[in-house]
């Protein structure tokens, strides 16, 4: 496992600028890196290493895992530490968590994962995510996609009512509706929900909250693992097609979901065929890998199309799929992701002839109803 380089130019700093530090290489997981840095920014003193450094950008990787992108010049007051940077172990983060949250909440740890979830709800919560990390690692690897060891442990917090989860969304800078129950930080890199059953977890609705465990821990773990960069730009429909996918009980827990069927997210597919056969454009693939425009612009039917996307090529070409993934996953944080440079990723790995991909795609999916 390659170090990232960064080359120290002088010792000496001006006031409010990284211009003696550039970043030669970067690489989607890291055990070690060279160096620790101390600097203020806006309200707060925070201990970093540098992930990206440019004149344009700086993007600093915490101990904890969390992440800072922002402009070079609004930073003051920066030093370099004599102690090297290492991720904090288990039981600091513990602590620190049981701090943040205080009275009214335990920190559970399993072999991943930190949950801060109600006190007295262990039981409820912490096996749960820690449950769908394993049977990630299980899928992938039965695929022949070899993932990456995460470096910092993984933090969930279940917040008790909706009040306590929006107001601690509102520091992420996330605005929130009771609809929705949670959602991943790439920035924090935590995941954050609340319980819409309020401790009640024999009501049906405790549905929801399984739901999202399993969607938004499946983008945690990805982005964790290195089958996504934190880093650098993703493709929407990868991102969410992959965690849609995850929804379904054959894929997170195919131990007792074997068959097709179970593998088959019936909302999603349900959505995509009633699209498909009434407004999909034809011959309209490339335009759906090129860019994330159909989720600003069709959350509907997109979230429906990028599940069948992923869906298809994972069940159909397991081997192209796993090399899209590190091609993508490897890309430099300091380079946009243009429309030209997606599809041709895409094509690397599943060939240039769209017209019979899609030809090929729109079988497969409109089949499965059949087969199930």
């Amino acid at each position: 496992m390659k170090f990232l380089k960064i080359a120290l130019l002088s010792a000496t700093l001006s006031c409010l600028t990284f211009g003696p530090f550039f970043l030669a290489e970067t690489a989607a997981q890291q055990t070690t890196y060279p160096v620790m840095i101390q600097l203020d920014l806006k309200d707060e003193t925070i201990q970093a290493t540098p992930v990206l450094a440019t004149e344009q950008r700086v993007i600093m990787l915490g101990r904890d895992g969390r992440m800072w992108d922002f402009a070079p010049q609004s930073a003051s007051n920066f030093v370099q530490l004599a102690t090297s940077f290492r991720p904090l172990p288990q039981f600091e983060m513990r602590g620190d968590l049981l701090a943040e949250f205080g009275n009214g909440y335990d920190v559970t740890g399993t072999g991943n994962y930190l949950v801060v979830h109600p006190a007295g709800q262990k039981d409820a919560w912490a096996s749960q995510f820690e449950k769908l990390f394993r049977s990630f690692h299980r899928y992938f690897a039965a695929r022949g996609i070899h993932l990456q060891r995460n470096e910092f442990p993984l933090v969930a917090v279940v917040f008790p009512d909706f009040r306590s989860y929006q107001e601690y969304a509102a520091k992420d800078g996330m605005r929130v509706s009771p609809g929705l129950v949670g959602y991943y930080s790439s920035l924090t890199n935590r995941v954050a929900l609340y319980d819409v059953t309020h401790g009640n977890h024999d009501n049906p609705a405790w549905s929801d909250n399984m739901a999202t465990i399993i969607h938004e821990a499946t983008h945690q773990t990805a982005f964790n693992t290195g089958v996504h960069s934190r880093y650098a730009p993703q493709p929407k429909w990868m991102v969410e097609g992959l965690a849609t996918m995850f929804e379904a009980p054959g894929v997170w827990d195919s131990h007792n979901h074997a068959t097709l069927r179970d593998r088959v997210n019936k909302t999603r597919m349900l959505e995509f065929l009633e699209y498909a056969k009434t407004r999909r454009p034809a011959n309209s693939m490339a335009q759906f890998i090129a860019t994330d425009d159909a989720y600003y612009k069709r959350p509907a039917t997109a979230y429906g199309e990028g599940w069948a996307m992923v869906f298809y090529l994972i069940e159909t070409r397991p081997r192209e799929f796993a090399a899209y993934v590190r091609k993508v996953a490897a890309r430099s944080a300091d380079q946009d992701y243009t429309a030209e440079e997606r599809l041709r990723d895409f094509q690397s790995a599943f060939g240039s002839n769209f017209d019979q991909l899609e030809a090929h795609f729109l079988r497969y999916i409109t089949d499965l109803p059949n087969k199930m």
